[in-house]
């Protein structure tokens, strides 16, 4: 009987011992998240996709001659009211991940798989520019040439037109593929498998998100919520 009672200690001693050498405990994998997290945090804020738009704004502004005379309605574009202008511009677009914003609870396991998720990315208008000589204009002899605040106010709307167009050019995807980039050798230098990382982002956006994309305090060029 003692026998028993020796060999039953034994057991539950070695059983002891084994849980407490368990490197993958709640605790210690807590411990790695919180590790991860940091690491990753202190990347900061990082630009990882750049685009150059250029684009030409045309406007055309027209009179027209309306009216009702003997039960007919009519009405008549008149061509000596003619203006028309096209404004060619460069938009710089660049795209950030604020790793700042990343914690432990954006960090989950499956067996030895480390599955990441990173913040939605951010663009910004980096610069906007006028090509001055580029800028085409036809206005008729009856009519008054386009003002500066006119101009200003139509390329300020060819801008707000190449950031709506944001959620579908491309720099989204670019922007989280080079912070995956970047983020994968990071986690490789603290001895984690490459084929086990998984990076990967909260959703992906359609021209619905723009307002989720676009950081307008960031930006050179300020645009209203209606834009």
């Amino acid at each position: 009987m003692k026998q028993h009672y020796v060999i039953i200690l034994v057991a539950l001693f070695a059983f002891y011992c084994c849980s407490g050498r368990d490197s993958s405990s709640p605790k210690d994998k807590n411990e790695e998240d919180v590790s991860i997290a940091l690491a990753i945090s202190k990347q900061s804020r990082l630009y990882t996709a750049e685009y150059r738009v250029h684009k030409i704004v045309t406007h055309e502004d027209l009179k027209q001659l309306k009216g009702h005379i003997l039960g007919f309605d009519f009405n008549q574009r008149l061509s000596i009211g003619e203006r028309k202008i096209a404004i060619p511009i460069d938009v710089t677009l660049q795209a950030y991940i604020d790793f700042s914003k990343i914690q432990e609870t954006n960090i989950e396991r499956q067996g030895d798989v480390l599955h990441i998720t990173l913040p939605d990315p951010k663009v910004v208008v980096a610069s906007s520019k006028v090509d001055n000589k580029g800028v085409k204009t036809h206005v008729s002899f009856f009519r008054s040439d386009f003002t500066d605040s006119e101009m200003t106010d139509l390329t300020r709307q060819g801008v707000a037109s190449v950031v709506a167009s944001v959620p579908n050019m491309g720099i989204i995807e670019t922007a989280r593929q080079n912070a995956a980039g970047l983020i994968i050798p990071l986690l490789v230098d603290m001895g984690y498998k490459e084929e086990n990382i998984v990076v990967t982002f909260r959703k992906d956006f359609d021209e619905h998100d723009l307002g989720e994309l676009y950081d307008n305090e960031r930006s050179t060029v300020k645009l209203n919520k209606k834009d």
